[in-house]
């Protein structure tokens, strides 16, 4: 497992060692993140741009060069955020039509 700071907002999140093996669409990813149980989810945009500075960038994390999914919608087209870890850029992509790999995310509660 790997853990990155959301500097916005404080918050430690724990990233999961690999993607699913499979490439999925936006509601499969949804539900196969939340099927892991335990605060499992997708990653929201800046959660993603997050995993894609810290840690891909950094040569950690097991990521491939694709396209992942996040949780944050595109409120002007109605879709849903993606990122390139190829070329490090975000985009939208409609949900229904296409597949993209997953990486599941966790907030971490420290005591």
């Amino acid at each position: 497992m790997f853990e990155i700071k959301n500097p916005a907002t404080g918050k430690q999140i724990e990233v999961a060692e690999n993607d699913f093996e499979e490439t999925m669409d936006w509601e499969q990813a949804t539900r196969a993140c939340f099927e892991l149980g335990n605060g499992w989810r997708l990653p929201t945009k800046s959660e993603l741009e997050l995993m894609i500075t810290e840690l891909h960038k950094n040569g950690k994390g097991n990521f491939k060069d694709s396209v992942y999914w996040s949780s944050s919608e595109d409120e002007n087209f109605e879709n849903y955020y993606y990122a390139y870890f190829i070329n490090y850029r975000l985009r939208t992509l409609d949900p229904e039509t296409h597949v993209c790999s997953v990486r599941a995310v966790r907030d971490l509660i420290i005591q």
